[in-house]
């Protein structure tokens, strides 16, 4: 057997020439590795060679598309652990689909490289947390939540669909109450950019220099005209999510978010 490189933490698969120039640039930032290949032969020959974290997976590829690929890789018990992004502009039910097929997650290759990196950061994390603890899954029991938006739509909306599953959420609408509100038994803080866009990043810096609040993660809410902000806030937050939002995303976000607050604080 090759001996595994190390170094090499993420693999993308993408036949575009161009996407595999550009990607490790977009995600300089993590300070990972990136490996690139054209198709789904180089890919294992690549995964044979290299200890790979997480892959970045076009659908279009040549001979054997993604959406196989990612069905190969989790049916494998060498490979099944690894995060699997499709990473594609295919449009449809392309979320659907990459659910289906075993995917841990879906982005748009147009996408903000900030809300890129955030997305990707968030596996790369949540795959070291389960290496560290096991990877046997956390307890899906309700969880408390708070939400913290001046918007009394998502006040409405989200409470209710959130109690539908068995969680609990505690609202707050002013930037300066949320801190004030925390109890330590919350799994996560779903922040709405609009609640105070000035004042977030200094409310996040505090937040994560407080040693009884710092481990809750948070899911940044934000309108595509936020979207450019968020470079300055990328490495304080756990994830984000453009409004307005479908069930089926916030299940997906929730179930990730909620086994990474469990295996930060704890039962």
């Amino acid at each position: 057997m090759v001996p595994r490189k190390l170094e090499d933490r993420i693999l993308l698969v993408d036949d575009l020439s161009l996407v595999r120039r550009t990607v490790p640039a977009r995600l300089g930032a993590l300070g990972r590795k990136i490996g690139a290949v054209s198709n789904v032969p180089e890919a294992w020959e690549w995964l044979e060679k290299h200890a790979v974290e997480l892959i970045l997976l076009d659908v279009v590829l040549p001979g054997k598309d993604g959406f196989t690929f990612c069905r190969e890789l989790k049916a494998d018990p060498r490979y099944r652990h690894i995060p699997v992004i499709m990473f594609t502009d295919v449009g449809g039910n392309v979320f659907e689909r990459s659910m289906d097929a075993g995917a841990d997650d879906y982005l748009p290759k147009r996408i903000d490289d900030a809300f890129l990196r955030i997305r990707i950061h968030l596996h790369l994390h949540l795959s070291e947390l389960r290496r560290e603890q096991g990877s046997a899954l956390v307890p899906a029991g309700p969880a408390t939540i708070l939400l913290a938006t001046p918007s009394t739509l998502l006040q409405a909306q989200l409470p209710s669909q959130l109690a539908g599953e068995g969680h609990n959420v505690r609202l707050a609408d002013r930037l300066e109450d949320i801190l004030p509100s925390l109890t330590g038994q919350e799994r996560l803080l779903i922040l709405d950019m609009a609640i105070d866009p000035q004042g977030i990043h200094g409310f996040l810096s505090n937040l994560r220099m407080d040693p009884e609040a710092a481990g809750v993660p948070v899911l940044l809410l934000c309108d595509k005209d936020d979207v450019e902000h968020l470079m300055g806030l990328e490495f304080m937050l756990d994830d984000v999510m453009l409004k307005p939002l479908t069930a089926q995303m916030n299940r997906q976000r929730l179930k990730l978010l909620l086994e990474m607050g469990h295996r930060l604080q704890g039962a």
